[in-house]
């Protein structure tokens, strides 16, 4: 039955993911890669060793398990478009940003590790009156939809020793965009038109990881190559003549850019840890988009030792916040996100093993230079340390049971 679980949680991961009213410009949401425990911090903690961390975006971080470690998590929430005209708009959203598995062997980790990485999706119907040069009204609902999704697969080694934590992850990228637009006339004598376009594109690319725990102090750095995604394109249209199907090869359709990201968590007073992340993706490199996208992220956390003091002194609690520059711009403008982000844990009775809780408001874009914004408001629950292979022992061992002495 747990297996079939999990099966049916990665299968999710195609499912859902985030939405953004900047969607139909490009890819506006991305995912770094943390664990529910980084994502309450900043998003930080890619360079965190003085945890079990299961942010295999370096995959040398792999090393911080001593167990057969399981990890993953959903966020649920609210999202809020607005427009310069006043429009506005709530929208719901789900999605499980991350599932991943380490199996440690001596100084050796293997693994797995599934996330998702860019995506962009909207929905929105108009009701339009439209008069004609004759003084004819016609009445229509035109619809607008888009899904667009880019996931990551890695399989992934990491070698622990005294000098360096090494890691390799064999990434393998999966991502459709599907767009499409539809006219709903109201008079029965008028055609209604519509049409589907849909791109699915894959290939592999690979991520190389360092990280180094200096005292009180652990550093990281990755690497991730740059890879080109190839596929097909489909057309799709409903109406005469082209109600079939027709099948279509495209020179370009995505490209995920080199990247290079570095993490520094400062651990003090015994308690108290400090992140500090930096991402960078190099688009311009790539037909995708024109700018390059910079990250930066800080993060605060209380992090005490299991098992001691009070019930409330054992709870860890984290707050942070980031900066992020999207890749594309709108009326010649810069993209701006910022986050602000608070997190705890709850320790459950066996060592290492909790859930994880964190909270995310967002903010992206400005009304006043774009003429569109959104702003969400996210809940993310996550659990880690599970050993899912583990089976509880069988006491069923013989027994010598001795016998009363005769008198």
């Amino acid at each position: 039955m747990r297996y079939i679980l999990l099966i049916a949680l990665m299968l999710m991961f195609s499912l859902l993911m985030g939405n953004s009213i900047f969607s139909f410009d490009g890819m506006p949401q991305e995912y770094s890669g943390n664990d529910i425990y980084g994502l309450g911090m900043g998003e930080t903690g890619s360079g965190d060793l003085f945890r079990i961390n299961p942010n295999f975006t370096n995959p040398s971080v792999a090393i911080t398990t001593d167990k057969v470690l399981f990890s993953t998590g959903v966020s649920l929430g609210w999202m809020w478009y607005k427009d310069t005209d006043d429009n506005k708009y709530r929208d719901d959203g789900i999605y499980f940003p991350y599932f991943s598995i380490a199996v440690p062997l001596k100084n050796h980790r293997i693994g797995f590790n599934f996330n998702s990485m860019y995506s962009g999706n909207l929905e929105n119907k108009k009701e339009i009156n439209w008069i004609s040069t004759f003084g004819d009204t016609l009445d229509y609902t035109e619809t607008n939809k888009l899904s667009s999704n880019v996931y990551r697969a890695d399989a992934l080694y990491a070698y622990k020793n005294p000098y360096v934590n090494f890691g390799i992850a064999l990434n393998y990228y999966i991502g459709h965009r599907i767009r499409y637009w539809k006219l709903d006339f109201d008079e029965y004598t008028m055609v209604d038109a519509k049409y589907e376009i849909e791109k699915t594109f894959k290939n592999p690319g690979v991520t190389v990881g360092l990280s180094k725990k200096l005292k009180n102090l652990s550093l990281s750095a990755t690497y991730s190559s740059y890879t080109k995604l190839e596929g097909d394109v489909i057309y799709k249209y409903g109406h005469a003549p082209y109600a079939d199907t027709l099948n279509l090869s495209d020179d370009f359709l995505f490209e995920i850019p080199t990247r290079i990201s570095g993490g520094l968590t400062w651990k003090f007073i015994d308690k108290y840890k400090a992140s500090f992340d930096v991402y960078y993706a190099m688009w311009e490199n790539t037909e995708s988009y024109d700018n390059n996208s910079l990250k930066i992220g800080f993060g605060l956390a209380y992090d005490p030792l299991s098992g001691y003091g009070g019930w409330l002194e054992r709870i860890p609690v984290r707050i942070g916040g980031y900066y992020r520059e999207l890749p594309f711009e709108m009326n010649q403008e810069k993209i701006i996100e910022k986050a602000l982000t608070f997190g705890l844990s709850i320790p459950l009775k066996s060592p290492n093993k909790k859930i994880d809780l964190a909270v995310k408001y967002l903010t992206r874009g400005d009304i006043d230079k774009h003429g569109l914004s959104d702003e969400s408001l996210m809940f993310s629950f996550g659990i880690t340390g599970f050993d899912i292979f583990q089976k509880r022992p069988k006491k069923i061992e013989p027994r010598d049971i001795p016998k009363a002495d005769r008198r």
